[in-house]
């Protein structure tokens, strides 16, 4: 993959997605890695069903504990309940408007559950939630970036294929300020800077990925104010 790969060529972008992501000046790979996340969450947690906190996101590990059934509700609105149950309590899995889920969770595996776990009479309830097989963990025990987004692309997708991108181009990133600048203050390779302000291993990565950026930014505003000033003098 190049950085000025168009993104309508990247795995699972149609012509629909290509669109929306260009409302978001998403157009080439490049474009990928310079869309920076606007917060996180960390998943990097897990709870029990029993002591999770109620009313925010949260990672919690449970079976699938009867077969997910489809109900119409009304024209344009379909809803697959289920529950799941770890060792301690059970509760109940809502998805709306995703009959998909009705084939891909299966009774007696075990998943990851992330979203906002909330009280249902006297028991408990997840909404949306996204979810993953626990044996094939891909965007669970991480940091996980969240986008700022348009109709069409979701965070998951959005994420999934910058982490192409990531995979693709960040060995052809060519270092843009000087070793020696980057020694006199500290500063972490570019590469290493997309990578972990995308997906970072830690939070101290984090800091150190937007440190970097932040001060590329000013850097290079502050040369082109010199710049000005010069030709303006002249």
């Amino acid at each position: 993959m190049e950085m000025n790969t168009p993104v309508g060529r990247l795995p699972g972008v149609g012509e629909a997605r290509e669109k929306a992501l260009k409302r978001l000046g998403l157009e080439t790979a490049e474009d990928l890695l310079r869309y920076f996340p606007r917060d996180y969450e960390d998943r990097t947690q897990f709870y029990s069903i029993a002591q999770a906190p109620l009313g925010r996101t949260v990672c919690i590990r449970a079976m699938v504990a009867e077969a997910p059934h489809l109900i119409h509700l009304r024209q344009g609105l379909d809803v697959v309940k289920t529950s799941a149950v770890d060792d301690q309590e059970g509760m109940s899995l809502s998805f709306f408007n995703q009959p998909y889920v009705k084939k891909t969770l299966i009774p007696g595996q075990s998943y990851i559950f992330c979203g906002k776990l909330e009280r249902l009479g006297g028991g408990r309830q997840m909404t949306n939630p996204y979810f993953e097989r626990e044996d094939r963990p891909r965007y669970t025990g991480r940091i996980m970036p969240v986008y700022p987004l348009t109709r069409g692309i979701q965070n998951h997708f959005l994420a999934a294929l910058t982490g192409r991108a990531l995979e693709g181009c960040l060995e052809r990133v060519e270092e843009t300020l000087p070793a020696s600048l980057r020694r006199k203050y500290a500063l972490a390779a570019l590469a290493f800077s997309y990578q972990n302000i995308h997906f970072p291993d830690s939070m101290h990565s984090l800091e150190l990925a937007r440190r970097r950026l932040i001060f590329e930014e000013l850097f290079s505003l502050s040369c082109a104010l010199t710049m000005f000033r010069r030709a303006s003098s002249r």
